[in-house]
């Protein structure tokens, strides 16, 4: 019988889950921000905890950063065992070229926006996705495997971990924040790689959010019950907020109410995902800022 999503994240890990993978390198002149990350624990007999949301962050929504808020909502009443250290956003690289991606650099400036005028934000953007580049100098696309290691890393390996109440030190468990749409999809092999998933969720692990417009939220994880060890369901309200609702409202000349206002004067600032007429008459979708 397939478990309910409450039951989900309450189970020890099995003999088979995978080893923790290897470090993965950052690139020159690249620097871990740490600014908001929590260096000791205020409460005992807490596992540190470090959320990150990977994306494209095209643009950034309201809801990119109230998941981190019924995250933080979530490990507070339900007390599964965490105490949150970190919460980070890692926009993806200019290598995923997606039709409709903005630079990386407009992205990562809006997410910094979105994060700075928002009072209640504790979230870091970190850019290590986007500054990666290949041996010819090009943007190096990073799967998300790759994001969580780097994470791992950093905090783990280079920080040596988070500081507990009593003066040690203990490493700090590394998990993914998405919606429950995403987690719908990782157990398609057209799109995830199952050698990437068992690393993501037999490992690493994920705090999965509701997202009842979307999908039902039974259906996006069953599928992953091998995993359900490492899986933590957060409840949200209903909600029909997504980057791409947003790009066809402002190309419709729409107003737009699920972003941060910074982050739309940054859009209309730099004319993103705006379209005009080509040549022939035909309209395209501008996503540069030129």
């Amino acid at each position: 019988m397939v478990a309910s999503a409450s039951s989900f994240g309450t189970l020890p890990r099995p003999n088979g889950t995978p080893p923790p993978p290897e470090p993965i390198q950052s690139p020159p002149g690249y620097t871990f921000p740490r600014q908001n990350l929590k260096r000791r624990l205020t409460q005992p007999g807490k596992v540190p905890l470090v959320l990150v949301a990977c994306g494209s962050f095209s643009p950034v929504t309201t809801l990119h950063l109230r998941m981190f808020e019924l995250a933080e909502k979530y490990v507070k009443q339900s007390d599964p065992g965490f105490e949150i250290v970190g919460n980070y956003m890692s926009p993806c690289s200019d290598a995923y070229q997606k039709a409709s991606l903005a630079p990386a650099h407009h992205r990562i400036q809006m997410c910094s926006l979105a994060v700075d005028t928002d009072s209640k934000a504790t979230i870091t953007i970190d850019p290590w996705e986007t500054v990666r580049l290949d041996d010819s100098g090009k943007p190096l696309y990073s799967p998300t495997v790759d994001v969580l290691r780097h994470f791992d890393h950093e905090i783990n390996n280079v920080l040596g971990g988070i500081e507990t109440v009593d003066g040690t030190f203990t490493p700090a468990r590394i998990m993914l924040l998405i919606g429950a749409d995403l987690a719908a999809t990782m157990a398609d092999p057209k799109i995830w790689d199952p050698a990437d998933i068992d690393v993501l969720l037999g490992h690493y692990g994920a705090f999965v959010v509701e997202r009842p417009a979307q999908c039902n939220i039974e259906d996006a994880i069953r599928p992953l019950e091998k995993y359900k060890h490492n899986i933590w369901v957060v409840p949200t309200i209903l909600n029909e907020v997504s980057s791409t609702r947003v790009r066809a409202q402002i190309q419709n000349g729409e107003r737009v109410e699920d972003i941060p206002d910074s982050v739309y004067k940054y859009i209309k600032l730099h004319r993103l995902y705006q379209k005009e007429p080509t040549a022939n008459g035909r309209p395209i979708e501008l996503t540069n800022g030129n």
